[in-house]
C-alpha cells in the first residue's frame, strides 16, 4: 500500500488510566483533502473512521490518517488502562449463596468458598479497587434466566431495576451451572442469550460485558455463550480449562452439589481469567 508522508494523528489524552467512559479525541497536524482520521482498537486487524471515540476496553490503540488506498508512513500509539466506579455481577450460587445447613454450608459468599474474601467477586473487587478505592458492587441472581430462558414464565424485567439504579459501568455475566443443556435448542438459548447481551450492553449508559463460561460440563450452552459474546464483540472469559479438573473443586463437603462448586483455588482461577480480560 502506498504511504502518505504525513504525521499521523495524537491522542488526547494520551494514554494512561481512565474511566471507562473518557471520550478519546485525535487530532492531525496534516490531513489532506479528502483523508479522513482512523483508529484501530485491535492492534491494526481492523480500522475504523473518526476523530473521536469512547473508551470501552483497555489496551493499546492505533491512529493513522488514510485517503484512499495511501496511508501515513507512521502510526501513533497509545496504551489507556480502564477503571471503572460501579461493578454489577449476574451469577449463580458460584457468586453467592446463604447459609445452608442441612447441605453444610454455612457461609454467605461465593459457594464453596473457605471465607467471603476468598470467592471471585472479592478477590476481582480487590484488583479493580486498586485502580478505584470506592468502587461498588452489586450482586443479582440469574438462575431465573438460567432455569426459565425461553418460557412464557420469563421475563427480561428482571434486570431492569438494577439496571437503573446502579447505572453499572461493568456488568460481569458468570452464568451456565444451572442451565438444563438438553434444552439449550429446544427453547432458543442462543436468542435468549441474544436478548440478555443486548439489553444490558444498551441500557443507556456505555458499559463493559464480560460473559464467562461455565466450569461444569455444559457444551451445548458453552457453544452458544462463545458464539453470541464473541459476535457481539463483548469480553469472553472461557472457564472451560477448569471443567472436571479436581483441584478446583470443594471435594472436602460431603454434599455433592456444594462439593460441585469452586474450591478456593477454583475462585481464584475464575477471578485470574477474568482480570486478563480487564486489565
Amino acid at each position: 500500500m502506498d504511504t502518505l508522508k504525513v504525521p499521523a494523528p495524537l491522542f488526547s489524552p494520551d494514554g494512561g488510566t481512565f474511566h471507562i467512559r473518557t471520550q478519546v479525541r485525535l487530532t492531525a497536524d496534516a490531513l489532506p483533502l479528502g483523508a479522513v482520521i482512523e483508529y484501530s482498537l485491535d492492534n491494526g486487524a481492523t480500522w475504523q473512521t473518526g476523530s473521536q471515540f469512547t473508551l470501552i476496553t483497555g489496551g493499546t490503540v492505533l491512529s493513522r490518517i488514510r485517503s484512499g488506498n495511501k496511508v501515513s508512513l507512521s502510526r501513533s500509539s497509545a496504551v489507556f488502562n480502564l477503571y471503572f466506579e460501579r461493578m454489577l455481577v449476574i451469577g449463580n450460587s458460584i457468586m453467592n449463596h446463604g447459609p445452608a445447613p442441612d447441605l453444610g454450608w454455612f457461609n454467605n459468599n461465593g459457594m464453596a468458598a473457605s471465607a467471603p474474601e476468598k470467592d471471585f467477586v472479592h478477590l476481582l473487587t480487590g484488583r479493580l479497587r486498586a485502580f478505584y478505592p470506592t468502587m461498588t458492587v452489586t450482586l443479582q441472581s440469574g438462575g431465573n434466566f438460567e432455569r426459565q430462558f425461553g418460557t412464557t414464565d420469563y421475563s427480561f424485567d428482571e434486570f431492569k431495576e438494577s439496571l437503573q439504579q446502579v447505572q453499572p459501568d461493568l456488568i460481569l455475566v458468570r452464568l451456565g451451572e444451572n442451565i438444563d443443556d438438553s434444552q439449550v435448542p429446544k427453547r432458543g438459548f442462543e436468542t435468549q442469550l441474544s436478548q440478555l447481551l443486548d439489553g444490558l450492553a444498551n441500557y443507556g449508559q456505555p458499559v463493559r460485558v464480560v460473559c464467562t463460561t461455565s466450569v461444569w460440563q455444559q457444551p451445548q450452552a458453552d457453544a452458544i455463550i462463545r458464539k453470541v459474546t464473541t459476535e457481539k464483540g463483548h469480553a469472553l472469559v472461557d472457564l472451560s480449562c477448569m471443567v472436571g479438573q479436581s483441584q478446583y473443586f470443594a471435594s472436602q463437603y460431603t454434599n455433592l452439589g456444594v462439593a460441585a462448586h469452586p474450591n478456593d483455588t477454583g475462585m481464584q482461577r475464575i477471578a485470574d481469567l477474568i482480570w486478563e480480560k480487564l486489565k
